[in-house]
């Protein structure tokens, strides 16, 4: 009997770097740390694929400023808004499924659904919630959690909040329409937006190392980087300020109740698999080395039937990879996510859109299609080059301005355009962003509640106050010479600090809330009403003290 030959060829882990990518390599990790040590960014992770090989996957500096973990490529950080393109992806899944249309109006979807005006609330479509164009002013909403509010609350205030523009005139960047959005896809499928995420995108694309919520990330411990704040000090010229930021009371409640527009944990190794998913159009591709032991078992079946099948043995045998294509979301639906639904900037070198959920950028050299995310002490962006068949991700551990992530990407992408020079794009940016500190920034949406220059007794300010549903109760008391406020759904309690007149401050998860007084004159005896000013002007109208 005449032995088989076999030849089992060795699976390749990782193939070196051509000489060529190798430079790119070595340029990519100097400028990193470059844009790490000039914006003062503690802790980066970074990944860069092209085609089927991947150029960087690798982490910078630390994960907690001072401290002396390493930031990895499985490093887990906050994305931020990057989420909004994960909510518009499980809604493509839902329509590849029939559940749910692009042009379905909201209302008939979620008979619940109120909005400022009738008119509007008729007509908007599911796609209309993620453009950023329903006319709400950018922003208006975001910040109602940090009171104690969820997902519902935040849903059912919206009715009181008057757009600025109309429906598809303007491009906004807004994140509670996300929570409709949510609404629709629990609705339509039965399930809640997380469970839609984990279900139809991080199972499919084996993004083990991902969370819709925060919960992974607080359970992984050591693991997961250290949120730090960013800022700038005016003394000695003007710095960078970091810090980790820490004592700020339930951040996490806030990330995880606008979620759907900007609460998901990842590494730079899943967001990999991400942007690839974009890059394949919708298909999550693998090769696929045949298991040594069932060909084994081929082998000696074969082998026991040598005696009738002598010639079938010359020769060699070879385990041969494979390439096996998944569908998550049809090329129809790709197509639609990429391309642009309303004009958010051009000049003469280049356009900006919005599509959904993604920026999809035109220049004289090549589009780029991507996101980027700030969130609770975390930055980042990703995003691909068609025409180069180029993606990339980028996660940091501190809120550093845009300037540094997108001018790293764009550094990056330079690496693999022809004839390209290199510019120093995060250098420029901090030029600018320097001296727009300098200048000094005005508040965007300026704050049209009543104000007075006479200051209430604190004695005269305590008392329960109540408003409708879903703003519900809230008590100003003393407690060993100091003013607070319980508000809210969860009755949280918060500090409040005079500022000047009838403004006092409730400072809540990193943001500082005024807090206006109302109807306390000299005539008055005691304040009857307060006003909450959430940052954008949201005009909710007052909370009335009870008698």
């Amino acid at each position: 009997m005449r032995k088989i030959a076999l030849a089992f060829f060795a699976v390749i882990l990782s193939i070196p770097l051509s000489a060529q990518n190798g430079d790119i390599q070595k340029r990519i990790s100097q400028y990193v740390e470059k844009v790490r040590k000039e914006w003062k960014i503690p802790g980066l992770s970074l990944a860069v694929i092209q085609g089927d090989s991947t150029i960087v996957m690798d982490g910078y500096g630390v994960k907690k400023v001072g401290g002396k973990d390493s930031v990895r490529s499985n490093t887990m950080f906050h994305i931020g808004s990057m989420s909004k393109a994960f909510t518009a992806a499980a809604i493509s899944s839902l329509v590849d499924k029939g559940m749910v249309n692009w042009n379905d109006k909201v209302k008939d979807i979620l008979p619940d659904f109120d909005w400022y005006c009738d008119s509007t609330e008729a007509v908007i479509e599911v796609k209309d919630l993620l453009t950023h164009s329903s006319g709400l002013v950018a922003q208006v909403g975001t910040y109602i959690p940090n009171l104690g509010y969820d997902r519902d609350d935040v849903y059912k205030m919206l009715k009181y909040i008057e757009p600025y523009y109309p429906m598809g005139e303007k491009f906004a960047y807004n994140n509670i329409t996300f929570i409709i959005a949510a609404k629709v896809m629990e609705q339509v499928s039965g399930m809640s937006w997380e469970e839609c995420i984990e279900r139809l995108i991080f199972k499919p694309l084996e993004m083990n190392e991902s969370s819709p919520t925060t919960t992974l990330f607080e359970e992984a411990g050591d693991k997961s980087a250290t949120a730090h704040y960013f800022g700038y000090s005016s003394k000695n010229g003007g710095s960078i300020v970091i810090s980790p930021l820490r004592g700020e009371e339930r951040a996490h409640h806030w990330v995880d109740v606008i979620g759907p527009a900007g609460g998901i944990c990842s590494t730079a190794e899943d967001m990999a698999k991400w942007v690839k998913l974009h890059m394949n159009n919708g298909k999550v591709i693998k090769t696929i080395y045949p298991d040594s032991t069932a060909y084994n078992l081929v082998i000696e079946d074969l082998n026991s039937h040598l005696e009738f099948f002598p010639d079938i043995h010359s020769g060699e045998y070879r385990v041969t990879p494979y390439t096996a294509s998944t569908t998550v979301i049809s090329d129809e639906q790709m197509d639609f996510l990429h391309s642009g639904a309303i004009r958010v900037k051009e000049d003469s070198t280049y356009t900006r859109d919005y599509g959904y959920c993604w920026y999809i950028e035109q220049n004289q050299q090549y589009k780029v299609i991507y996101h980027t995310g700030t969130t609770w002490g975390f930055t980042g962006v990703c995003g691909f080059v068609p025409e180069l068949d180029l993606g990339i991700a980028i996660l940091c551990n501190s809120e550093v301005s845009e300037y540094a992530r997108l001018g790293l990407m764009r550094y990056i992408i330079d690496q693999y355009l022809p004839d390209a020079e290199y510019t120093d794009h995060s250098g420029e940016g901090l030029k600018k962003w320097y001296a727009a500190k300098k200048r000094g920034s005005r508040r965007a949406v300026p704050c049209t509640i009543e104000r007075s220059k006479v200051v209430p007794a604190t004695e005269k300010i305590v008392g329960h106050y109540t408003k409708e549903a879903p703003f519900g109760d809230a008590e100003v008391f003393q407690k060993d010479g100091k003013l607070y406020m319980k508000i809210g759904k969860y009755g949280w309690v918060h500090r409040l600090t005079h500022n000047k007149g009838n403004e006092y401050h409730l400072r809540s998860q990193g943001h500082t809330f005024p807090v206006f007084f109302h109807n306390y004159t000299p005539q008055a005896t005691e304040a009857v009403s307060f006003e909450i000013d959430f940052n954008y002007n949201e005009n909710f109208g007052p909370w009335k003290k009870e008698d």
